[in-house]
């Protein structure tokens, strides 16, 4: 006879499969390796539509999504940039060889890739069954306690009411996926190389013309603490904000990327972030 406790393990278990199998096909990706430079970017830009989608559906919920997209935005330019820097042998204007420029590159395409497939299923999940579908991902090992806490205050701050729950449950998943997600897969090993990087790299909140450097002059964006100070005291209020009160622009925005095609024509921009010395890159 089965035992039925290993029965609803392996149920759970395969739940995880069966919403990551829905959000691979959401962007048009098949394990295996990442693929070329057109590949990863056409890739980001479905990574980014996927997220603006989610948040558009529900604003007041999928905070997290929102901020997401806006980034992810950010990363594919940040690809464009790179790219181009590489090509046209413009990577000594910001103090940087073309081996360094190429793992950039690399990296940010690994980060991207990493949170999708960290969390994408998670919002699918919550968004067709709730809580429930979620606690039983938990429950089977497959969402850790402390990203199924952040789920349970969205939830409860969505059933009660309560704005400040939702947002502290999104500000959750932030710090998760910032910390246990992308410092390991972008930051750690390239200490150095962010450093150098975190005078240009902008904020991927419209309007937010801010470095890390700027926020804390000397600050390494490789460096989780330092990095976490800057989003969660600058990068964070500017996103709440912007979402309460130009909800239209957000929109109008996010509603653009689902189109699809490339974050801006790349040259011209590229050139103008050059002299100005800032590169809009996250």
């Amino acid at each position: 006879m089965s035992n039925p406790h290993n029965t609803q393990l392996t149920q759970s278990a395969d739940l995880r499969m069966r919403w990551q199998a829905r959000a691979n096909r959401r962007i048009e990706y098949n394990p295996g390796p990442l693929g070329g430079h057109a590949a990863v970017v056409r890739r980001n830009e479905f990574v980014t539509a996927a997220y603006a989608e989610m948040y558009l559906r529900n604003p007041a919920i999928y905070k997290w999504a929102g901020m997401a997209a806006l980034t992810s935005a950010a990363v594919g330019r940040g690809m464009y940039m790179t790219h181009y820097l590489h090509q046209s042998h413009l990577s000594t204007a910001i103090n940087l060889f073309g081996r360094e420029v190429a793992a950039i590159a690399g990296t940010l395409g690994i980060g991207n890739l990493a949170v999708f497939h960290d969390i994408y299923w998670q919002h699918m999940a919550y968004e067709s069954g709730g809580l429930p579908e979620i606690r039983r991902a938990f429950r089977a090992g497959q969402v850790p306690r402390a990203v199924y806490h952040a789920w349970r205050q969205i939830d409860d701050g969505r059933r009660t009411g309560t704005p400040a729950l939702v947002w502290a449950g999104n500000r959750g998943l932030l710090h998760y996926e910032q910390r246990t997600i992308l410092q390991p897969a972008v930051y750690d090993g390239n200490e150095r190389l962010w450093r150098r990087m975190s005078g240009w790299v902008l904020s991927p909140i419209p309007g937010h013309l801010e470095t890390i450097d700027d926020f804390e002059p000397g600050a390494n964006m490789a460096v989780f603490e330092q990095r976490w100070r800057w989003i969660e005291n600058s990068m964070l209020p500017r996103w709440q904000t912007l979402d309460a009160e130009q909800p239209a622009r957000v929109a109008e925005q996010l509603q653009g990327w689902l189109i699809g095609g490339p974050p801006f024509p790349m040259p011209m921009r590229l050139k103008r972030r050059v002299l100005g010395r800032k590169l809009a890159l996250t």
